[in-house]
């Protein structure tokens, strides 16, 4: 047994109020939130902090409108990757697949960096095309 394990275990045996504390020190540390993007004022921070609190469908409408707007912005091409990811969410496989088909036409760098053809793959299989 490592020595640390071994003196923790021969703690916890002795004092049934520390193995307890112990306990609850582990939990917290093991249950501590995910970096967060929520916080940020531009819209593509606050599209990214909709989809992580899973309100899908403001997530959809935010990453829409960046995309929609095609500036020629990094933000762009992420929002698009996002949108994508957020109709799978919502078991929009179809237009999603479409997106990243869009994504793979427009930047095959990104593409294959934040690995879309997976993605896609995985919708296609969703459709049972795969």
């Amino acid at each position: 047994m490592i020595p640390s394990l071994r003196l923790l275990a021969v703690t916890c045996e002795a004092d049934p109020v520390k193995s307890v504390a112990i306990v609850a020190l582990f939990a917290v540390t093991a249950s501590a939130a995910p970096p967060s993007t929520c916080g940020a004022t531009d819209a593509y921070g606050k599209a990214l902090c909709a989809y992580q609190h899973r309100d899908f469908a403001g997530a959809e409408a935010s990453f829409r409108a960046i995309a929609d707007a095609g500036a020629e912005e990094p933000e762009t091409i992420r929002a698009m990757y996002f949108l994508a990811r957020t109709l799978m969410k919502r078991g929009r496989f179809e237009p999603a697949s479409d997106l990243y088909i869009r994504i793979y036409e427009l930047d095959r760098g990104f593409y294959n960096a934040w690995n879309c053809d997976f993605l896609l793959g995985e919708c296609r299989r969703a459709q049972g095309k795969g």
